[in-house]
């Protein structure tokens, strides 16, 4: 919208758009701006907010991946942190799933189960910020490759953000796209 402020998930998707398919350099100042915003908009326990996703795990996916794609280094404290974060959420599964109360709290709130898409996020920004591949990440892949259940509420989640503390969508190709992306780039980085 015209009028929406400034977030952590459309800066990070612009950064890694901006880094992976254009030539645009780290030294360019709208880079280091955004760059500087996402690392002051970081929560203190390490996640960034989501605007159009559910919640923290959708903002979080996106700093870091378009933080990676710029170049910033995958050492870089707030990058650890969040990539501690994430793991510190990680369900006994292997997945990891967020409630639409994360918004509305504003601060994350875990589901009671993981869910396809939530744990299709959580993946690929692990998949970009880490160097090896790690046990947690090798559960989220098992999670998303045996996770089948087809009846399951989890599917039909909200995992999207209409309007923030007022509705929430649920989008039915989001259940293939993202784990389909996650899993292909982790396939293709290892």
């Amino acid at each position: 919208m015209l009028l929406d402020p400034s977030t952590p998930d459309l800066t990070g998707r612009t950064l890694e758009f901006l880094g992976n398919f254009t030539r645009s350099s780290y030294n360019q100042t709208f880079i280091k701006q955004g760059v500087k915003w996402l690392l002051k908009n970081q929560r203190s326990d390490g996640s960034w907010y989501g605007r159009w996703g559910i919640c923290y795990i959708y903002g979080s996916w996106c700093a870091l991946t378009g933080l990676i794609a710029v170049k910033v280094r995958r050492d870089h404290p707030a990058v650890r942190k969040a990539v501690k974060w994430l793991y510190s959420i990680q369900n006994d599964d292997g997945g990891w799933g967020e409630s639409c109360k994360s918004d509305i709290q504003k601060k994350f709130i875990p589901l009671p189960a993981s869910t396809r898409v939530h744990t299709a996020w959580a993946l690929d920004a692990l998949v970009a910020t880490e160097e090896t591949v790690t046990p947690q990440m090798n559960q989220a892949v098992n999670y998303l490759l045996n996770s089948k259940d087809e009846n399951s509420w989890t599917i039909t989640y909200p995992k999207g953000q209409g309007l923030p503390g007022g509705f929430y969508n649920h989008y039915p190709s989001y259940e293939y796209i993202f784990p389909l992306l996650a899993l292909a780039h982790f396939v293709k980085k290892w």
